[in-house]
């Protein structure tokens, strides 16, 4: 009985000698440190610490390198002053992350039709309805993580107005741009550059019909402006599959699809999630 013990204790210890964990490769976008971008760094820190990591009080996407690293991921605000910015571990800094000035291009458009530009009475509560829906939507934050970020792009056009533009609408100044616009004709498909899950679907006053997506950890895709729309809320997608094609409902001057990618409810640029060109 004793020999048999033996032979077990033996055999365990030669299988934990072995055992060869493998871990992702865990592409994320490149460390971009200005407003608009994200913090993409790697942290030497245990598993069960990941959970005391806060940047601005912020959810923070991860993906576990090795035994000891972690890559983490956080959104930088358009609005986010020039100044570091600390990672911290449980209620001390561990890094320090200087932000560097982005400078955006201006775009001045003009609108016609009034009602796009000051809507009427009777559509307010319509918009803030449908505000308090996109709200709630970007808000997700499914216990789901991707450890590749590398995204297609959503549809074949020309990029005719890129995130944080300052934009004037009627020589009045407006949001910024928080996302990428994709000039295409009415039609073009568009599909999901990352796996996700249908969260909300809708025809909205100022997006026209729009899809969201839930691509876990807090990052929330969406698709504006589209002539059609080929899933259903609670629907999960594939990389590659067909959400819909371009169109130019809601307020547009012309057919093309607004992208936005949002992380931890601040959007960012989609472009530093785009898969290298061939």
């Amino acid at each position: 009985m004793k020999n048999k013990l033996s032979f077990i204790c033996i055999f365990i210890l030669s299988s934990c000698a072995t055992l060869d964990i493998s871990y992702p490769l865990c592409d994320f976008p490149e460390h971009s440190p200005f407003p608009g971008g994200v913090i993409s760094q790697t942290l030497r820190i245990n598993a069960y610490e990941i959970n005391e990591i806060d940047i601005n009080q912020k959810n923070i996407y991860f993906c576990q390198v090795d035994k000891d690293h972690w890559k983490i991921l956080a959104p930088i605000s358009l609005s986010e002053e020039i100044k570091p910015i600390d990672i911290v571990k449980n209620g001390q800094s561990i890094l320090e992350v200087p932000i560097s000035n982005k400078a955006y291009r201006e775009s001045k458009i003009t609108i016609t039709n009034q009602d796009l530009v000051s809507p009427p009475e009777e559509y307010l509560p319509r918009i803030k309805m449908e505000t308090e829906l996109g709200k709630a939507a970007i808000s997700t934050l499914s216990r789901r993580f991707h450890t590749s970020l590398k995204m297609l792009l959503p549809t074949q056009g020309i990029k005719s107005s890129e995130f944080g533009v300052k934009r004037f609408i009627n020589n009045q100044p407006r949001n910024r741009h928080t996302g990428l616009d994709l000039a295409a004709s009415i039609g073009t498909e568009i599909i999901s550059p990352l796996s996700g899950k249908v969260i909300l679907v809708g025809n909205f006053y100022y997006r026209g019909k729009t899809v969201f997506l839930d691509h876990g950890g807090g990052m929330i895709s969406t698709y504006s402006h589209m002539s059609k729309v080929v899933v259903q809320q609670g629907q999960s997608l594939e990389k590659g599959d067909l959400i819909g094609a371009v169109g130019q409902s809601g307020r547009v001057t012309g057919p093309h699809l607004h992208w936005q990618i949002i992380l931890s409810g601040i959007p960012v640029d989609p472009e530093l999630f785009l898969e290298p060109s061939l």
